[in-house]
C-alpha cells in the first residue's frame, strides 16, 4: 500500500470514528436503533480505499434494516449517498454507475412498502427525494473524478514539458559541441596543412635561397597568428554566447584562395550566374565547405592543382571543387571528420552532397536558396 492510500485511509478512519461518535451521542439523547447507524457509519474506513466493497456493505445493510424495520436508518442511511459518491468518485471506470442502482433499489423498496402497506400517495415525496438525491450524489462525485483527472493530466502535461525543455537542453548542447568541434576541426586542419606545405617548400629554399625562404617563413607565422586569432574568437563567440561574432563568410574567399595559392595550390576559380547576399550560417557553411575542400587537396593530392566552380542560380547555390586524380595504387582519401563535416554542414541547411573519386577527385555540394536563407539587404 502507498503512501496515498495510508494517508487515505487514516483520514477515513478519523471520519468513521466522529460519525460514530456522533451516532452515541444521538443514541444518548433517546434515538431508537442508533446502532444500526453507527454500523454504517463503521463502514466509512473503506470509503475511498475500497468504494465497491463500500457500496456493497452500505447496500445490505441498508436493505436489511429497510425491511426488518419498515423504517430509514437516521442518520445512517446519510450514508447510502457517501456511498454513491464514491464509487462515482473513487470507483473503477466502469463501475462508477453502480451507486444509481441503490438510489433506484431504494425508492422501489419505498414504493413496494407502501403499496403492501397501502400507502402510496405517502410514498412518492420519499421516493422522488431519494432518486434526486442520489442524482445529486452521484453527479458530485462525477465532478470530483473529472477535476482529480484534470489535476493529474496538468501533472503529467507538466512532466512532459519538463522532459521536453531537458531533452532541448540536451540536444542545444550536442549541437554547440559539434559546432565548436567542427569549427576547431576546420581551423587547425587547414592552418596545419598550410603551414606543413609551406614550411617544406621553407625548408628547400632555404639551403638555396635564404632571401626567397625569408617571405615563405613569414608567411608560415602569418597563418599561425590568424589561426590562434580565429581559435581566440571561436573561444569568444562561446563565451559571450554570440556566435555572429565569429562568422566568415564568401567575403573572405579571396583571402582563404590567397592562403592556399602560398601554400602551393594552385586554384581555377569560376563563377557563373549573379551572386546573392547569403544569411549568415549559411555564408560560413559554404565558405568552411569551400576551406574544407581545398584542405583536402593541399593534403592529399599529388598535383597540387583545383579548380573551384560557384554557380548561382535564383534557386539555388552548387559548389564544387574537383582536383586531379591519385596517383595509380594510392589510397583514395577515406571520409573521416572533414568529409562527413561537409556532409552535416551541407545537410544543416537542406542541401545535398556529392563524393566522388574517379578521374578526378571531387566535392559537390547544392545549397538551396529560399527566402529563409537569403540575407535581407
Amino acid at each position: 500500500m502507498g503512501s496515498w492510500d495510508r494517508r487515505t485511509l487514516l483520514v477515513d478512519t478519523v471520519i468513521a470514528g466522529a460519525a460514530v461518535m456522533v451516532c452515541l451521542l444521538f443514541g444518548l439523547a433517546g434515538l431508537a436503533e442508533w446502532y444500526w447507524s453507527a454500523l454504517l457509519s463503521v463502514v466509512l474506513v473503506i470509503r475511498r480505499s475500497a468504494p465497491l466493497v463500500f457500496l456493497a456493505l452500505v447496500a445490505v445493510l441498508s436493505g436489511v434494516h429497510l425491511v426488518q424495520s419498515g423504517s430509514f436508518a437516521f442518520p445512517g442511511d446519510l450514508v447510502d449517498l457517501v456511498a454513491v459518491h464514491a464509487v462515482a468518485g473513487y470507483g473503477p471506470a466502469r463501475s462508477r454507475h453502480l451507486g444509481l442502482l441503490l438510489g433506484v433499489a431504494g425508492s422501489l423498496m419505498v414504493t413496494a412498502r407502501a403499496l403492501h402497506d397501502g400507502l402510496l400517495s405517502a410514498a412518492t415525496l420519499p421516493a422522488a427525494l431519494i432518486v434526486a438525491a442520489t442524482l445529486a450524489a452521484w453527479s458530485t462525485g462525477l465532478m470530483q473524478r473529472r477535476q482529480r483527472a484534470d489535476v493529474i493530466e496538468a501533472d503529467h502535461r507538466r512532466r512532459l514539458a519538463e522532459q521536453d525543455s531537458a531533452m532541448r537542453a540536451r540536444l542545444a548542447t550536442i549541437e554547440e559541441r559539434t559546432r565548436i568541434s567542427q569549427e576547431m576541426h576546420d581551423i587547425i586542419a587547414h592552418s596545419l596543412a598550410s603551414v606543413i606545405a609551406q614550411a617544406e617548400g621553407g625548408r628547400v629554399a632555404a639551403r638555396a635561397d635564404a632571401v626567397v625562404a625569408g617571405p615563405l617563413f613569414d608567411r608560415i607565422a602569418q597563418i599561425g597568428r590568424e589561426a590562434l586569432n580565429d581559435v581566440k574568437r571561436l573561444l569568444n563567440s562561446i563565451d559571450c554566447d554570440s556566435p555572429g561574432d565569429f562568422a566568415r563568410g564568401l567575403r573572405e574567399l579571396p583571402d582563404l584562395l590567397a592562403g592556399v595559392s602560398a601554400a602551393g595550390l594552385d586554384v581555377t576559380l569560376d563563377v557563373s550566374g549573379p551572386e546573392q547576399p547569403l544569411a549568415s550560417g549559411m555564408d560560413l557553411a559554404v565558405y568552411r565547405v569551400i576551406q574544407e575542400s581545398l584542405t583536402n587537396v593541399l593534403k592529399h593530392a599529388t598535383q597540387r592543382r583545383a579548380r573551384l566552380s560557384l554557380v548561382w542560380t535564383p534557386a539555388r547555390l552548387e559548389v564544387t571543387v574537383t582536383s586531379p586524380p591519385a596517383a595509380p595504387g594510392a589510397e583514395v582519401p577515406r571520409e573521416g571528420r572533414g568529409l562527413s563535416g561537409i556532409r552535416q554542414r551541407c545537410s544543416l541547411f537542406n542541401g545535398d552532397c556529392e563524393i566522388a573519386a574517379g578521374e578526378t577527385f571531387s566535392v559537390v555540394t547544392r545549397w538551396p536558396l529560399t527566402p529563409l536563407d537569403v540575407a535581407v539587404s
